[in-house]
């Protein structure tokens, strides 16, 4: 409990995730004289050494590739010229184009950092309130993280041992979900606000989109195809979407010059290098927290409150939603995730099904106030208040929770994909 309890403290100093991890475990050795400081350093020199890890750098590359190949205006084109003449058509597109490029990149923040500069400047350019402009937005990109690839999701797999293809694989339906509910809310607010409806595209018009980002829209179907085909692993789906990126940036579209693609090497091998420090940290937590039989503890007093693993869903659920509100996703899935698997497994709740629901509630808090890191992102893009944001974005906000309410009560839902290809 002191390890949790330091850990904590240097979270609400602001320290960074890894450092306060390793002193929170520093913390522990201090007080249990049995635990071995140099087992512990080795278990957190090792921890990044596993192949499925490799997936995560990759992910994140090809994701930077494709903002920096200025690929998403020809994802966007694509899906306004399907969907834009509805009424509040932009907020639709918006939805539709993150849900493409959730397919490519596997992360939210790549997602807003790219994709979403687009969404919002267009929208803001046909007359759209900024808030909604940036609530639809922020809705749209945490889908980014739950249909395949997601770099959460191979993080979680990593970290508790769970098959990261299914993982993967299980988070696809929710995706599609988080797109319809999300897409209910954008119509009320059109219909409501009598958001402008534009001329349907003409079939020329169409083809001319189709053509201009077809081979962005292959992505998608090369990574989730090969994947359910059982052509490549996730690892080697994430290096396959490197190279497919590289060669539309340098080989299509021309568009990746030597002095983007070095940033976003530099990018990417900075964000990686913190990565797999975290990754080490959380490691000689885990350690500490199996030694002291936490998991067990934990398990026999969740028996105790409850012998439903549907209850104990739900209490994750409330605990994860306002953790994320104070907390980063990456540092609920890495702390929490090893320690409650278990214990949802020892109430009868599938594994992947309770992997898919943790990691989806946790990328709730990339959009809450005040430490959401797509609100800030796009807030700047907006150019509004996060007051002015939090409350445009609360209808959302209930959507994307609904679905978790969903997929925790209809396991089918997540396990099925998985179950249909393993």
């Amino acid at each position: 409990m002191l390890v949790f309890l330091v850990m904590i403290l240097f979270f609400a100093l602001d320290v960074p995730i890894a450092f306060a991890m390793f002193i929170g475990a520093f913390a522990g050795v201090l007080v249990d004289p049995s635990l071995d400081m140099i087992l512990i350093a080795k278990r957190a020199a090792y921890a990044p050494n596993s192949f499925a890890i490799l997936a995560i750098p990759f992910f994140m590359l090809a994701g930077e590739l494709m903002n920096e190949s200025l690929i998403t205006e020809r994802i966007f084109a694509f899906a306004r010229s399907l969907i834009g003449h509805f009424r509040g058509g932009l907020g639709y597109v918006n939805i539709l184009a993150s849900m493409i490029f959730a397919g490519m990149s596997g992360s939210g923040l790549a997602d807003a950092s790219g994709l979403g500069r687009v969404e919002i400047k267009a929208m803001l350019d046909e007359g759209y309130d900024r808030p909604f402009s940036a609530a639809v937005t922020a809705a749209s990109n945490t889908i980014g993280p739950i249909i395949p690839p997601s770099i959460p999701m191979v993080l979680f797999g990593v970290l508790t041992n769970v098959s990261v293809g299914k993982l993967l694989l299980g988070g696809l339906v929710p995706g599609i979900l988080m797109g319809l509910f999300t897409g209910v809310i954008v119509w009320y607010f059109a219909e409501k606000r009598n958001y402008p409806i534009f001329q349907r595209s003409s079939g020329s018009q169409m083809w001319t989109a189709l053509v201009r980002g077809f081979w962005p829209l292959l992505t998608p179907v090369i990574i989730v195809g090969g994947m359910l085909s059982g052509m490549f692993t996730p690892t080697e789906a994430a290096v396959v979407a490197v190279l497919y990126a590289s060669i539309m940036g340098i080989g299509i579209y021309r568009t990746l010059s030597v002095k983007r693609l070095y940033r976003s090497f530099v990018k990417v091998g900075v964000q990686t290098a913190a990565l797999l420090f975290i990754i080490a940290a959380a490691s000689s937590i885990g350690l500490i927290a199996t030694h002291q039989g936490l998991a067990d503890q934990l398990a026999k007093f969740a028996t105790q409150v409850t012998s439903s693993w549907v209850v104990f869903s739900f209490l994750v659920i409330a605990l994860v939603v306002f953790l994320g509100c104070f907390m980063e996703d990456l540092s609920i899935l890495i702390i929490l995730g090893p320690i409650l698997l278990p214990v949802a497994v020892s109430l009868g709740m599938d594994s992947v099904h309770f992997g898919v629901v943790f990691v989806y509630v946790t990328q709730l808090g990339m959009i809450t106030p005040p430490v959401g890191v797509i609100m800030y992102v796009v807030c700047d893009y907006a150019k509004i208040s996060m007051a002015e944001f939090a409350r445009e974005s609360i209808p959302f906000t209930v959507a994307l929770v609904l679905v978790a309410v969903v997929i925790t009560l209809i396991p089918a839902l997540v396990i099925f994909v998985p179950n249909l290809f393993f």
